[in-house]
């Protein structure tokens, strides 16, 4: 006969078992947000409020629209891209042998040739050889392509040598070898031992223009008022050089740039010179130095009321891989959870609808856009927030 005690064990256990079946059950039956949250596997993307992107994925356009209501309003502001422009020179190292050794005797010319490339020689302002000598006896001469650029006694203080640039092409050779022994000494060897044979060059890099789109709903009415505001920051003091700004092949603004003003600057846009089309082109562009554009948007002010719209570009390859079935271009939105969402949407001349209570939604677009600028633009018929919007290029 069992006794009370042990009776008590078992019940005791399978109260355990029960209970531990019953919390795995309620995890698995809750929503994966929820769930997701509870086990602490939250992705950095969903805890940031932003659609998440598988690995490979493409961001066109990020946007953060929040609340939208089902009326709208008269002051549209596009968020354009940072700008980088710069026209710099820019030093680097490429590393071309370990270590080489090259020595002579009345017998043997052991000489060593280094081969190099040099891609885009119009931007090489110039170029020289770095190395060390561990070991040393006699003359060193080093040609490239069959010219002398140094020949002596090498030591630290000779380096780096100067490889003159009308000397240099895009496919080169470095020739290093010493003299013959004197005759004093006709029956030793002359040599030399380098290591860490590097090539400096110095190429003027350059990104002094780059252009912006917004859009511009030509069904809402007169455009007002239209400005553009930016920050500007320098990456280097100097040179100072000139920015230039054209709307439409207009040209608004060409000024100096002031590194001492930190504030935002404010141009107005003139109303005459806006597209009829809807679609607008900014063109940023500088004459020298290294500058950021930052907080740069554009607010209309329209007369009658519109609603939030946003604009993204598409390459050529990556329109051409859409096109060809590649890729595929998708259109999501993450919202809060709670409450109906209902909206139009037009992408270009295109349009869809979405009536969810879900927390994110997704729209293949693919067919919908154009090789260049492309816009959004959401018509809401619920008040409802939209946390995170994305136009994500994935393979298909």
């Amino acid at each position: 006969m069992k006794s009370r005690k042990g009776e008590g064990a078992v019940e005791i256990s399978t109260f355990i078992v029960l209970m531990a079946l019953f919390i795995i059950l309620y995890i698995v039956l809750l929503p994966p947000g929820e769930r997701d949250e509870i086990l602490g596997e939250t992705s950095s993307a969903a805890s940031a409020g932003e659609v998440a992107v598988a690995e490979g994925s493409k961001v066109l356009l990020s946007e953060s629209p929040g609340q939208v209501f089902a009326y709208s309003k008269n002051i549209n502001t596009f968020n354009l891209e940072p700008v980088h422009l710069y026209l710099k020179d820019e030093t680097t190292q490429t590393p071309l042998v370990k270590s080489l050794s090259v020595s002579r005797n009345l017998i043997k010319d052991n000489f060593k040739n280094v081969l190099f490339t040099i891609d885009n020689m119009d931007k090489v302002s110039s170029a020289k050889l770095f190395l060390v000598v561990a070991e040393g006896r006699n003359r060193l001469t080093i040609k490239l392509n069959d010219r002398i650029v140094y020949q002596g006694a090498l030591t630290s203080e000779q380096l780096p040598i100067d490889l003159p640039k009308e000397y240099l092409q895009k496919n080169n050779k470095l020739t290093f070898s010493t003299d013959l022994p004197p005759m004093s000494e006709f029956y030793k060897s002359t040599y030399y031992l380098l290591q860490d044979i590097k090539l400096i060059k110095t190429e003027t890099v350059e990104q002094t223009e780059t252009a912006r789109s917004f859009f511009v709903d030509s069904t809402a009415g007169t455009v007002r008022k239209a400005t553009l505001g930016y920050i500007v920051n320098c990456n280097a003091q100097e040179p100072r050089g000139q920015l230039s700004i054209k709307l439409n092949n207009n040209l608004v603004s060409k000024d100096t740039i002031f590194c001492d003003f930190h504030g935002e600057i404010k141009l107005p846009l003139a109303i005459e010179k806006l597209s009829s089309e809807g679609r607008n082109r900014l063109v940023f562009s500088i004459d020298k130095g290294d500058y950021s554009l930052d907080m740069a948007s554009v607010k209309i002010e329209t007369g009658k009321s519109t609603y939030p719209s946003y604009t993204f570009d598409i390459n050529s390859d990556d329109y051409n891989a859409i096109d060809g079935g590649s890729k595929k271009l998708f259109l999501k939105f993450k919202f809060r959870d709670s409450g109906r969402k209902k909206a139009s949407v037009s992408v270009q001349e295109s349009e869809f609808s979405f009536d969810t209570s879900a927390s994110e939604y997704s729209k293949d677009i693919s067919a919908m856009v154009d090789n260049g600028a492309n816009y959004v633009k959401i018509v809401p018929r619920e008040d409802f927030e939209i946390v995170n919007m994305k136009a994500v290029l994935e393979n298909a």
